[in-house]
């Protein structure tokens, strides 16, 4: 009986032990070839990570200072913010070589018949008062008019081509002309510039201010130009109007009316500093044409501006009616030259009859 159990041992062993042995040897690899492979994954996640993460960082950065940017005109960028905290500066985004800022100031354009100052100004893309700054011999600071055979200088982003005075600081200027008036602006202005430490200017020296303006600086008129000014009552609706009462030196204006109404219009270009209610003129608007002429716009039945606008000859600016100290439907306009009341018949040509 034990020879038979001992056969069958054997027999177990040799029929299953191979078996056992192969398992063996097959889990044994099974664990060596893991831990080779495991340290060689890890190796490569590792490596796989930090290229990951420091590539990230660089888009990350590369599109934070791209959307911080604001696209002026063609190849050329400034950024909203300033580009020192960014981490480079205004050469990353805008070339700053000696043709820069001549490419700037020399773009020029014949004007052709049928052109507007308008339709220049969006064919290049800027704004019509940086083509009306960039020739101020040529255009009117209180009109748009333009004629054939003009040759017009044409910056290529929006601001001034400002011509340094006596004694002028580049602060005073910044001052005088910057829209944002900060130190990331500054900064536009001496890298576009090509400025140099400690930015002392010359008087003449050119300066372009982006996206600066000439809103808030005197106009180099004597008295009150002519033939520039359009009537208040140019619009469709105000056909058939009446003048009622001219300029005498208890009426400071004239009165024009329309017994329903119609549309008021800019005499000229300006700044709107007032548009809203007072006691004896009702809803009214006040503009800032420059060199020291305003325009009033009394009685008014609705105000489509608002204080800070800047508007051109033409523009919708309310409707007559007859609110505050009036008896029936008009406008009261006056005319002021520094602040004091003139008759303006010479100079808007309203009708009189």
């Amino acid at each position: 009986m034990s020879q038979i159990r001992k056969k069958n041992s054997k027999q177990y062993i040799g029929g299953f032990g191979l078996f056992s042995e192969i398992k063996r040897r097959i889990v044994s690899r099974l664990f060596w070839g893991r831990s080779s492979l495991y340290k060689n994954v890890v190796h490569v996640l590792v490596i796989f990570i930090t290229i990951s993460v420091t590539l990230s960082g660089i888009i990350y950065r590369v599109s934070d200072v791209s959307a911080s940017g604001s696209a002026l005109s063609g190849e050329y960028t400034i950024g909203t913010n300033d580009l020192l905290t960014q981490g480079g500066s205004i050469a990353t985004v805008l070339r700053t070589d000696n043709t820069n800022l001549s490419a700037l100031q020399n773009r020029r354009y014949t004007v052709q018949s049928g052109d507007t100052l308008e339709s220049i100004a969006n064919s290049y893309s800027v704004s019509m008062d940086t083509i009306r700054w960039a020739n101020p011999n040529l255009i009117s600071p209180f009109t748009n008019d333009i004629q054939a055979g003009w040759e017009l200088a044409i910056p290529e982003i929006n601001g001034v081509l400002y011509t340094v005075r006596d004694n002028q600081s580049l602060d005073d200027i910044i001052s005088l002309t910057s829209v944002n008036n900060n130190e990331s602006n500054r900064f536009n202005i001496i890298e576009l510039n090509q400025l140099e430490p400690p930015y002392s200017l010359r008087a003449g020296t050119k300066l372009f201010i982006p996206d600066g303006n000439l809103y808030t600086q005197s106009v180099n008129v004597e008295g009150i130009p002519r033939g520039v000014f359009v009537n208040p009552l140019s619009s469709e609706d105000c056909s058939g109007y009446i003048y009622q009462r001219g300029f005498t030196s208890y009426h400071d204006g004239v009165d024009l009316s329309k017994w329903d109404g119609c549309t008021i219009e800019a005499m000229a270009n300006g700044t709107v500093y007032y548009a809203g209610w007072e006691t004896l003129s009702g809803l009214c608007v006040k503009i800032d044409h420059g060199g020291g002429i305003h325009t009033y716009y009394y009685h008014l039945q609705d105000i489509y501006v608002k204080a800070g606008d800047r508007i051109q000859q033409g523009d919708k600016i309310g409707y007559m009616g007859s609110t505050g100290n009036s008896t029936g439907t008009h406008l009261h306009f006056v005319l002021k030259k520094d602040f004091i009341p003139v008759d303006p018949e010479p100079y808007v040509p309203y009708n009189k009859y």
